[in-house]
């Protein structure tokens, strides 16, 4: 049996447990020069800063798919350069309609009924330029995406179109969850760009805004075409000049699309897509070639898996658009190259689109690599397709080169060959014990040298250039 001590028994005190610390009822007021104070009077240039923000609202359609926000009168800004563009102003209240109509549209030519989509939000900038790219900006988020597009309130109809189009087939691709980005074919966006507005009775609403912003009338653009030449307009311009093969409607350089390249590239994407839409089931293939985008490195694996039946690789897309093109307008795609044209087209043939950027925050700028460049610096997974992709244009390409350029011809496609061979035996090699995986640098040294060498003596195929020299200046 314990003992149980107790204070009083000893004679000390029972401790006294301490008084807990209360803040005071009262808040006690801060003193003079501490905190926000409310200002005496408003600022004297509150009605410059404010002024931006009137005159703007938001607009949403009937689906709730689609969002604008911009100013409700905007104006043209104007300038010497601008005075005879081709470009329409719109507001909130009719790109939102707009939105609509080319989503149903473009649904129409895929056969696929009207059906929801994401969200697609439009900021209209009156200080954009109408020249400025259309950049469209994909959020990825656990219920799907959302997407983004930045407008001039001054644009050209057919950007307009183009910009919708896009973000349309991105929302058609993007169907389910995915690490990394989809791209559309610049092609498949510009083509159906070009259908769309050469459909009959496709009617685009356009914004007049009154001055002062109390009326806003309304005005219908029609697009009345035969109905049995819906291609006039193709036709009439591939008349005047040679078609783009098939490799650079699908590769496109910076120098196709500028000027009047564009338009030529326009052209032919129209025609590309009237074709291919007019093939069996033409609709449910390319159906099933936007959805399977995103399962695919390039879109090139994705066109040949549903055209497969009809082309067994590239090439047989080469050789049906030649046939496309004689019939359409009777001009003959292997006809030969002069030796100046030859050797610009090889030139051409053998650079690389790519998108550069200078840090992350900065949007991707238009460039340009060599051979060599791509095979030091790139994954050999893009690297083999894109090879692959080469060799093929190369052999069509020989079909047009002329004799003297023939060596040339064979020689690169020899040299691609070899190194995607070797490449691919080295990634695949599995080492056993007592073996040392073969090294990637010497193969792609090698590659890189030899290139080179073709590189030099192609130099000397090309004509000099025709420019005169300046006069020299008279001494006194």
């Amino acid at each position: 049996m314990g003992l149980v001590i107790v204070p009083a028994a000893l004679g000390q005190a029972e401790p006294v447990p301490p008084k807990p610390v209360l803040p005071p009822r009262t808040v006690q007021p801060k003193p003079p020069g501490r905190g926000a104070t409310a200002p005496k009077r408003l600022p004297v240039d509150i009605n410059r800063l404010l002024k931006s923000r009137a005159g703007y609202k938001t607009a949403r359609s009937l689906s709730g798919q689609f969002m604008a926000y911009g100013p409700i009168s905007p104006k043209r800004r104007g300038g010497i350069f601008d005075a005879n563009a081709n470009t329409i102003l719109i507001a909130p209240d009719h790109v939102v309609v707009t939105a609509e109509r080319v989503r149903n549209a473009l649904l129409h030519r895929l056969g696929l009924p009207p059906m929801p989509g994401s969200k697609l939000i439009m900021r209209l900038n009156p200080a954009m330029s109408h020249r400025a790219t259309v950049p469209v900006v994909t959020d990825r988020h656990l219920n799907g995406y959302t997407y983004e597009l930045t407008l001039p309130s001054e644009i050209g109809a057919d950007k307009l179109v183009r910009a919708l189009v896009q973000v349309t087939l991105l929302d058609l691709a993007n169907r389910k969850p995915q690490l990394r980005d989809t791209e559309i074919p610049l092609w498949m966006t510009v083509g159906f760009t070009q259908v769309l507005l050469a459909q009959p009775d496709l009617v685009l609403v356009l914004s007049r805004p009154e001055q002062g912003g109390n009326e806003m009338a309304m005005e219908e653009v029609v697009k009345n075409v035969r109905r049995h030449d819906s291609l006039a307009g193709v036709r009439a311009r591939l008349r005047g000049r040679r078609a783009f093969d098939f490799s650079e409607i699908a590769i496109p350089s910076p120098a196709h699309l500028r000027g009047e390249n564009w338009r030529h590239f326009q052209a032919c994407s129209h025609l590309l897509l009237d074709r291919l839409l007019a093939v069996q089931a033409g609709g449910v293939r390319l159906q099933n070639m936007i959805r399977q985008l995103p399962d695919n490195m390039n879109w090139q694996t994705s066109f040949l898996k549903v055209y497969g039946d009809f082309f067994p690789d590239m090439l047989g897309v080469e050789k049906w658009w030649a046939v496309t093109i004689v019939q359409l307008t009777g001009q003959n795609q292997y006809q030969n190259w002069t030796l100046s044209e030859a050797v610009e087209k090889l030139e051409n043939l053998l650079k690389l689109p790519a998108e550069v950027r200078l840090n992350n925050a900065d949007s991707p700028l238009e460039a340009e690599v060599t051979l060599q460049q791509a095979i030091r610096g790139w994954d050999f997974a893009v690297q083999k397709q894109t090879l692959e992709m080469k060799i093929n244009q190369l052999l069509i390409a020989r079909m047009k080169m002329p004799r003297q350029l023939l060596p040339f011809v064979n020689e690169y496609g020899r040299i691609l060959q070899n190194y995607v061979a070797t490449r691919q035996r080295i990634e695949s090699f599995k080492p056993r014990r007592g073996q040392r995986r073969p090294r990637l640098s010497p193969m792609v040294d090698e590659a890189v040298r030899q290139l080179d060498s073709v590189g030099r003596r192609l130099v000397l195929f090309k004509p000099e250039s025709t420019t005169p020299a300046p006069a020299a200046l008279p001494q006194n």
